[in-house]
């Protein structure tokens, strides 16, 4: 049996910081984040000055954020799953060729 390399909280903070990297996807009119948007708003492009009326027109939505962490969660999560099942039946099968060998 394999033993879980990455614990929840693990896979949690990486799903957290994967979720903030993608609040650079998106566009101000269905808001930012991938791929569930959680950001709304924004300032305007540079060079047009930053008023504090842009500033307050920002806006998160914390479930779409939540499901955005989750899915990250759940994606590294099945990769790891998927490569510890794939290194057990690789070293299963080289234990298994390797006795072949011994015997004959």
């Amino acid at each position: 049996m394999t033993r879980p390399i990455l614990l929840w909280p693990t896979l949690i903070l990486i799903g957290t910081i994967l979720a903030l990297a993608t609040v650079t996807m998106g566009n101000s009119a269905s808001g930012y984040g991938f791929p569930f948007p959680w950001k709304t708003g924004g300032c305007p492009p540079p060079g047009i000055a930053i008023s504090a009326s842009c500033l307050l027109a920002i806006g998160s939505d914390w479930l779409s954020f939540g499901l955005d962490v989750l899915f990250y969660a759940f994606m590294i999560y099945g990769l790891v799953f998927v490569n510890s099942k794939y290194r057990a039946r690789r070293r299963a099968r080289s234990e298994f060729t390797n006795a072949r060998l011994h015997i004959q």
